[in-house]
Parts: structure tokens; C-alpha cells; sequence
């Protein structure tokens, strides 16, 4: 591996996900694009471009996307990380969403929904439900129109049904239940900083 080389590096991290600290290299894929003069971000765009999202529905290629490493606690890192997803789907599967932005406000209520309703220590009554999903992301799309509904509630039924999460997770939190009825408390998202960055990006598209 030429550790010069953004490219090269990305691929090496692509190739040995399995084998590396995936929560390591959320922190590095999602530093700041100043940061060692601009390579770790230049890793990061070399890191989506090498992935193929064609033809994947919008939640499958969230799913296929955070298979390689754990998304960081911070919000700014979030942000990067997701936004280059956003804009490499909508490239590739032209016609699914108006814009990038739009995308990208989409994959964070989804990475939302995902946390809120897998969350064990979130009471039933308490959890996300389709109505509210749908009324969440209305009129986010071009112009302010509302994106397909059946859509939307596909989308809320495959993450209802399958969590998003590390495998390493998965694994782990069987041998949690096999322990405890409870299972275990952790997750892959950090639900305040979401929500906190959520309204953040609708307020500035809504501008």
C-alpha cells in the first residue's frame, strides 16, 4: 500500500475492513478536510468512489456503506462521511432524488429511524412510527415536494424488520442475549448528535 496515495489508501481500508478497528476509521474517513493538508478527506472521496451503489434501493445502499467502518460519535464527521455517500448515490442512480441535498437529509432520518427503533432501552410507545416518518421528511423534496410515500414506507418497513449494523455488533449482541433477556444497549449511531445535525441540514435547505 502507498501511503502517499489517497486511492491506495482508501482501497487498503476497503480490502482489510474486517480485519481493522472499523471505529478507527470512521474517525479517519470523517476528519476535517483541513486536516494532514487535505488527505484524509481525499481518502474519503476516493473511499465512495470505489464503491458501486447503482441500482441498490436508497436504504440498501446506506446499509452496503456503513458495512466498512462505525460512524463517528461527532456530528461534523457525520456530515462529511454522509455527504459524500449522498452525492455518490445520486450520481449513480440518476433520477431516484431531485438532488444530492435532498439525499443526504433522507440518509440522515433513515440512520435516525434505524436508531430510534432498535434502541432497547426506547420504551414501545415512545418508538418511531411510519405516519411520523413519512411526516417527517415531507416537503423535503425539489421545491418543497413531499418524496414518494410508498417509497418512504418501504423504506421504514426493511429497516423495521433488519437493523443496520455492524456485523461485529450483531455478533456481539447475541452473546448479549444469550446472557440476558435485556440484549444489549449499543448502537452504531449516536441518536443526539443525528437529530441535532438532522434539523440543522433541513433548516439550511429550507433557506
Amino acid at each position: 500500500t502507498d501511503s502517499s496515495d489517497a486511492g491506495s489508501v482508501a482501497q487498503y481500508l476497503i480490502d482489510n475492513k474486517d480485519t481493522l478497528d472499523k471505529t478507527q476509521i470512521g474517525d479517519y474517513l470523517g476528519r476535517e478536510r483541513e486536516y494532514q493538508n487535505g488527505f484524509c478527506f481525499r481518502v474519503l472521496c476516493e473511499y465512495v468512489g470505489s464503491l458501486d451503489f447503482t441500482g441498490m434501493v436508497f436504504d440498501d445502499a446506506i446499509r452496503h456503506y456503513l458495512a466498512g467502518f462505525r460512524l463517528p460519535g461527532e456530528a461534523q464527521k457525520i456530515d462529511r462521511i454522509m455527504e459524500k455517500f449522498a452525492e455518490r448515490f445520486t450520481a449513480q442512480n440518476p433520477g431516484v432524488f431531485p438532488s444530492a441535498d435532498v439525499a443526504f437529509i433522507l440518509a440522515f432520518s433513515v440512520i435516525m429511524l434505524n436508531t430510534d427503533l432498535h434502541n432497547p432501552s426506547l420504551k414501545e410507545e415512545r418508538r418511531m412510527t411510519k405516519e411520523g416518518f413519512i411526516r417527517n421528511n415531507r416537503g423535503i423534496g425539489e421545491n418543497g415536494a413531499d418524496l414518494d410515500s410508498e417509497m418512504l414506507s418501504d423504506i421504514f418497513d426493511r429497516i423495521q424488520k433488519n437493523q443496520i449494523s455492524l456485523k461485529e455488533d450483531d455478533i456481539a449482541r447475541k452473546k448479549e442475549e444469550e446472557k440476558t433477556s435485556s440484549g444489549a444497549g449499543g448502537s452504531m449511531f449516536g441518536a443526539d448528535q443525528l437529530s441535532e445535525l438532522d434539523t440543522r441540514r433541513r433548516e439550511e435547505f429550507t433557506k
